[in-house]
């Protein structure tokens, strides 16, 4: 792939990522508007709907691939050093991928 498209390609999914986040922040903000304020026990029973916990794990994943993305167009730009460049870029992977195996785990692990 030519590192045109590629580029291409990514502006396209970040832009698909801030739809899914979007989406995911009016479905939150509109449960509160029609439910009020949650407690400790509404709030877990709302994430014990399964089909919840799958839009809260898409809009995660959303997030940090949105922020992979970002980071990794955004370091070059400041960080002119390419060991240095490598070093960050290494990090921003771990900690996109941390994010994700974390939320899998808090969502879906076991109890």
């Amino acid at each position: 792939m030519a590192a045109s498209s590629k580029v291409i390609t990514e502006w396209w999914l970040q832009r698909v990522t801030a739809v899914v986040i979007t989406a995911y922040v009016f479905l939150v903000l509109g449960l509160l508007m029609v439910k009020g304020t949650p407690n400790a026990m509404q709030w877990q029973s709302l994430f014990a709907n399964t089909g919840f916990k799958l839009a809260t794990l898409l809009a995660i994943l959303a997030t940090a691939y949105h922020g992979l993305v970002g980071a990794m167009h955004v370091w070059p730009d400041y960080v002119k050093n390419r060991a240095v460049l490598a070093v960050l870029n290494a990090y921003t992977w771990l900690a996109a991928a941390a994010v994700a195996l974390w939320s899998v785990y808090i969502l879906f692990g076991t109890k």
